[in-house]
C-alpha cells in the first residue's frame, strides 16, 4: 500500500504543523514539551515566580503487547513445510496472504522456497485458490505464484525472504511488486543478491531482468513505496553485518536501509538498527518486519526478531522510529520469548498491519518448536498477532498527570483522540494561546473546565468543549494543547 509521509524529523520546526486527517501518535516524547522545573529566564521568575514552566509530570510511556490467536492461518500445507516469512495485506476488501513453503528432494536437499497465495473475507477463514499457474511435482493444482518453474517467474532463484507490496504510483501492469533473495551471478564468493518482480494483480508475476540491489542479505527483505511532496521513493530494509567481511557476512546481524526514486536502482544500504548492548555479546537482529504506521505522520514500526546465538532461540521485539532512519527499542523486554512460552522456541513476525475486527490490527507471526539450528521434523505455522489499532504504545498516567505540546498549527475543524481510561479515569484537554513574555493562557471557551471529560474506551473520539466539537476558529493559529490525564492512557490525536 502506498503511504504518505512528511519530512524527516530533522526538518520539522516549531511550530509543528498538523495536517487534517492524519494521525499523530504518542510512542516517544516527540510531541511533549520538555518544560522547566524551574523557569530558565530571570525576567520570568521576577514576573511569575519559580513555579514549573509547562513541565510534564505523572506520565510514562507504555507498550501494549499483541495477543496471539488460538488458531493458525497457515499450517499443514499440502506443498510442504510453511516458511517463516510472509506478507499480509488488506486489499480491495479482501485479506491476502503470500507465504512460502519448501520441501526436500529425493536426495534430502531442501528445495527453493515457493511463494504461495491465500485469501480470506474475514482474516479467519482462509482459502487456498487453485490457480493452475506453475507445475509442481507433476501437477498445476496448487496455489503457487512464484519461485518455482520457469525462470521468468523466479523458478531458478526461488523466493526466499519474499515480501509483496502494492505500489499505487506504478502503471497497472506493475501495480504489485515483490522483493526476494536469489543466487548472485557472475561474482565469486557472494552468496546472494536481492531481486525484484512485478505483477498487475499479485498473482501473475514477472521477474525483473537484473537484481534490484547487488548486496548480500539473508533474511526477509522489506520494501515499500512512500509518497513525499507529490513525489515518491522506494524504501528497502535488508540485513547487514557489523563488522562485515569482503564476502558480505561478518559479525553481528543488523538492519540496513536504502532508498531510491526508481525500483531497481538502489544504492548501498546504511545501518539504521543495531543490537542493544544490554542484550549481551550473543545477540543478533535476525529480521526487521518493517511496517509503515497506517495513516500516521512520522511513525514507523518494526517487529524485529532477535537471535540469541548462545541459546539458539529467537524472540520478538518492538522498534519504533519517527523518520525511518533513527530507530530505538522502547523496551528492553521481548514481546514474545522462549522464557515466556517454551513451546514457541522460534518466533518471526511477517510483514503487514491490517485492520481486524473490533478496531484492532492483525500481523502475521510464525512460531516453531524447533530452535534455529536444530534439525528435526516439525510442523511450523503462521498465526495472527492482534493489537488495538494504533495502540501499540501510548502515554499513561497511572494516577494523575499532565503534559503540553510544543507550539503547533493545525488544519481541520475537529480534534479527535484515541484513548483508554481505567475506572474513575478521564482525559481533559485545554487549548492555550501564545503571547509575549512566555504567557500561555487558555483561549476563552477552550479551558479544562470547558472540556467535556473523555472516559472509557475511545477510538478516535471527538474532543468537545461545552458539548461542541467545532474548533475551526483556532485553526491556523499558533497554539499549545494541554492534556490532563487521570488514570488514563492516550495513544494519539488527529484533526479532521
Amino acid at each position: 500500500m502506498m503511504s504518505k509521509m512528511v519530512k524527516g524529523s530533522e526538518d520539522v520546526h516549531i511550530p509543528m504543523r498538523f495536517r487534517a486527517g492524519v494521525k499523530n501518535m504518542f510512542f516517544d516524547w516527540w510531541y511533549v514539551e520538555a518544560g522547566y522545573g524551574m523557569p530558565f529566564w530571570r525576567f520570568y521568575q521576577d514576573m511569575y515566580g519559580t513555579h514549573p514552566w509547562l513541565s510534564p509530570y505523572g506520565i510514562e510511556l507504555k507498550i501494549l503487547k499483541p495477543e496471539i490467536t488460538d488458531y493458525p492461518i497457515a499450517a499443514d500445507d499440502p506443498l510442504g513445510l510453511v516458511g517463516a516469512y510472509s506478507t499480509l495485506m488488506y486489499d480491495n476488501g479482501k485479506y491476502r496472504l503470500w507465504y512460502c513453503t519448501y520441501d526436500f528432494s529425493e536426495t534430502g536437499i531442501q528445495e527453493n522456497d515457493k511463494l504461495c497465495y491465500m485469501e480470506s473475507d474475514d482474516c479467519k477463514h482462509w482459502v487456498r485458490p487453485e490457480l493452475s499457474l506453475i507445475e509442481y511435482k507433476g501437477s498445476k493444482s496448487n496455489n503457487i505464484v512464484y519461485g518455482w518453474g520457469n525462470e521468468s517467474v523466479g523458478g531458478v532463484l526461488g523466493a526466499h525472504g519474499a515480501t509483496v507490496f502494492k505500489d499505487e504510483s506504478a502503471p497497472a501492469h506493475e501495480r504489485y511488486k515483490l522483493v526476494h533473495l536469489g543466487q548472485a551471478t557472475q561474482v565469486k564468493d557472494v552468496f546472494n543478491w536481492i531481486y525484484g518482480a512485478v505483477s498487475p494483480d499479485g498473482i501473475h508475476w514477472r521477474l525483473l531482468d537484473k537484481p534490484i540491489l547487488e548486496y548480500l542479505s539473508d533474511t526477509q527483505s522489506v520494501a515499500c513505496y512512500i509518497e513525499h511532496n507529490k513525489r515518491g521513493k522506494y524504501v528497502l530494509y535488508v540485513r547487514g553485518w557489523s563488522p562485515q567481511n569482503r564476502h558480505g557476512f561478518g559479525g553481528r546481524r543488523i538492519v540496513r536501509k536504502t532508498e531510491s526514486r526508481q525500483f531497481g536502482k538502489f544504492p548501498p544500504p546504511k545501518a539504521v538498527l543495531t543490537p542493544e548492548i544490554s542484550w549481551g555479546p550473543s545477540a543478533d537482529i535476525y529480521t526487521n518486519s518493517y511496517n509503515r504506521w497506517p495513516g500516521a505522520d512520522m511513525a514507523h514500526i518494526m517487529f524485529p526478531t532477535i537471535y540469541h546465538r548462545d541459546t539458539d532461540t529467537l524472540s520478538l521485539h518492538l522498534a519504533l522510529s519517527r523518520d525511518g532512519d533513527r530507530w530505538f527499542f522502547p523496551s528492553q523486554s521481548a514481546l514474545y520469548s522462549n522464557e515466556e512460552n517454551p513451546e514457541k522456541v522460534t518466533t518471526y513476525a511477517g510483514v503487514g498491519l491490517v485492520p481486524y475486527e473490533g478496531n484492532h490490527w492483525a500481523l502475521p507471526v510464525f512460531f516453531s518448536r524447533r530452535s534455529h539450528n536444530e534439525y528435526r521434523a516439525e510442523r511450523p505455522a503462521i498465526f495472527l498477532a492482534t493489537v488495538r489499532e494504533d495502540g501499540i504504545a501510548g502515554i499513561e498516567a497511572s494516577l494523575m498527570g499532565e503534559f503540553y505540546t510544543y507550539p503547533c498549527v493545525f488544519k481541520g475543524s475537529e480534534m479527535r483522540i484515541n484513548s483508554l481510561s481505567y475506572p474513575g479515569g478521564e482525559i481533559k484537554i485545554e487549548v492555550l494561546e501564545l503571547k509575549p513574555k512566555l504567557e500561555a493562557p487558555p483561549f476563552e471557551g477552550f479551558t479544562l473546565n470547558d472540556c467535556d471529560p473523555i472516559k472509557g474506551n475511545n477510538h478516535w473520539t471527538p474532543v468537545t468543549f461545552n458539548r461542541k466539537g467545532n474548533i475551526s476558529k483556532l485553526a491556523g493559529k499558533i497554539v499549545r494543547f494541554r492534556f490532563k490525564l487521570i488514570r488514563s492512557r492516550i495513544f494519539g490525536f488527529m484533526f479532521v
